[in-house]
């Protein structure tokens, strides 16, 4: 019996020790795991912590304008709605102002110091903008202030001390500053038609004048009412193809035939008729609306010149105007050589008109998307040469296979003696650079002679034909081919076209022949 007890007592001693061991060793496998545990909770609150700082910085980068540092658009559009939104009671004015000179600064002295120049202005807004007052820059020349009063003494505080020190910022060069002024009215308005409104103002500061501001007035509301109604009837009216292509002749002056055509846009508005461009292409520039009306002529200068070919007709080359949105997006490219691969169309079928505003900057991205353009096989031409007075290094920098000069650069140098031998040197170094000259806005018989005489090879103006319809402009074209039309024995213009004159008839009598019946009957066919 007292072995069986002393069994008992042993393995009862045994079970105590298995017992004490492996609690021994829970508690360590579970100090283990705390340690663990306290490991794995310290770096995912470090982390934590690290995604919290990477937010506020790209949050911080993401409202932070690259250049000056301070607010961009989306910033002024977040602090104005806040502060709008907080203090109902209070009154507030937006003010928006640009350097109206600044192309011809950086034309003159390089973008570098245009640079230096907005970011001087860019610094002066903290000691004009009081405490509590919201400032950015919207837009790459365009400051926004967000003013907490509607006083005119208030308003004329900023725009006044902003217009002396920046008049006063440069020995070397005089600085422009334009206002424009809106009182808001509803704070329940989209921060963006506040701004449009302040905009639109400053657009109307008359050029030249003593005074460099305006408010948004009653007038001005009016126009942008209407402006707004022509926005929202453009997107309908793309859809429905109210928007048509013109197309205006260029004469090559060498051969005396149509070279090609610069395609424009007509809008065939259901009230006010046949509508310019001029009439509504401000109104979406910058917007997502340029872009699809942009897109659309492209679409339609491709099926056109794909009708060419299919009906065995005379392929002639077709310019297309590029508004600057598109050269500062990857898309750009791929969009054109989707259309060209959609109706088979060669490269050089087309020109693209880049403008000379966009490229007097010196945009790095820009200037990045010209020079691939070029070696993707697109023919290039700068478009308004002249306007702003370009530096000849954008010929001879750019890979341009054309330029072509302004209007108003032909008609202020045609004048006189000085300024012929300006236009006869340009062309002849254009002609040096192997660049094919194209002159725009020719409207008189003496330009087109002297224009002759210095070496240009192509013109465009209203003296040879306004812009006009794809059926008349392949109605042309075939009969001067046919007839072997030389214009230089009669040029059709304006007037003819706009009163129906039968402009082959009109040619060969001045030329001295006679068209018979027979040739008048296939006229019409």
């Amino acid at each position: 019996m007292e072995i069986i007890f002393i069994l008992l007592f042993l393995v009862l001693i045994g079970v105590i020790i298995f017992l004490a061991a492996r609690l021994k060793q829970e508690k360590a496998y579970y100090a283990y795991k705390s340690d663990k545990l306290e490991h794995v909770e310290k770096d995912a609150s470090q982390r934590i912590s690290e995604l919290e700082d990477s937010v506020k910085y790209w949050s911080k980068v993401a409202y932070t304008d690259i250049t000056t540092k301070i607010g961009n658009r989306d910033y002024f559009i977040k602090k104005t709605l806040d502060k709008l939104e907080r203090d109902r009671g209070r009154e507030y004015t937006l003010i928006g102002f640009s350097i109206s000179n600044i192309a011809k600064i950086n034309q003159t002295y390089g973008p570098t110091e245009g640079d230096r120049l907005i970011n001087y202005v860019a610094g002066l807004l903290k000691y004009h903008v009081r405490t509590g007052g919201v400032y950015a820059l919207v837009q790459s020349n365009l400051f926004a202030i967000l003013l907490h009063s509607q006083r005119e003494e208030d308003i004329m505080r900023v725009v006044q001390g902003i217009t002396s020190d920046v008049k006063n910022c440069s020995d070397i060069f005089n600085v422009e500053v334009e206002f424009g002024i809106y009182r808001i009215a509803d704070k329940d308005e989209k921060i963006s038609e506040m701004l449009s409104r302040m905009v639109l103002a400053k657009r109307s500061v008359p050029k030249g004048g003593d005074c460099n501001y305006v408010y948004f007035d009653e007038e001005l509301n009016r126009k942008y009412e209407e402006n707004r109604k022509m926005c929202a009837e453009m997107e309908k009216a793309l859809d429905e193809k109210k928007f048509v292509m013109y197309l205006q002749p260029m004469v090559d002056l060498h051969t005396y035939r149509i070279y090609g055509a610069e395609a424009l846009v007509r809008w065939e508005h259901e009230e006010k008729g046949l509508l310019s461009p001029y009439e509504f292409l401000p109104l979406f520039e910058n917007t997502n609306l340029m872009m699809k009306l942009d897109y659309y002529m492209w679409e339609e200068a491709c099926k056109t010149l794909r009708r060419w070919i299919d009906n065995k007709m005379e392929q002639l080359p077709l310019m297309l105007n590029i508004s600057p949105i598109h050269l500062s997006r990857d898309s750009f490219m791929q969009v054109l050589s989707g259309l060209l691969r959609s109706y088979k169309l060669e490269k050089d079928m087309l020109v693209l008109e880049l403008p000379e505003r966009a490229l007097i900057g010196g945009e790095s991205k820009i200037l990045d998307t010209v020079k691939e353009l070029a070696e993707n096989g697109f023919k290039l031409s700068i478009d308004n040469f002249g306007g702003l007075h370009s530096p000849v290094n954008l010929l001879r920098d750019l890979p341009f296979s054309m330029v072509k000069l302004d209007r108003n650069f032909l008609t202020e140098n045609s004048k006189n003696e000085e300024g012929q031998t300006i236009l006869r040197y340009l062309i002849a170094m254009a002609k040096e650079l192997d660049l094919t000259v194209v002159t725009e806005g020719v409207e008189t018989v003496e330009q087109v002679n002297f224009l002759t005489e210095i070496g240009c090879d192509i013109a465009q103006g209203y003296y040879f034909a306004k812009p006009i319809s794809i059926r008349e402009f392949d109605r042309l074209n075939k009969r001067i081919k046919r007839q072997g039309f030389r214009p230089n024995e009669y040029y059709p213009t304006f007037r003819d076209l706009d009163e129906g004159v039968d402009i082959m008839q009109k040619m060969l009598e001045e030329a001295g022949v006679k068209l018979t019946d027979t040739d008048r009957k296939s006229d019409r066919k």
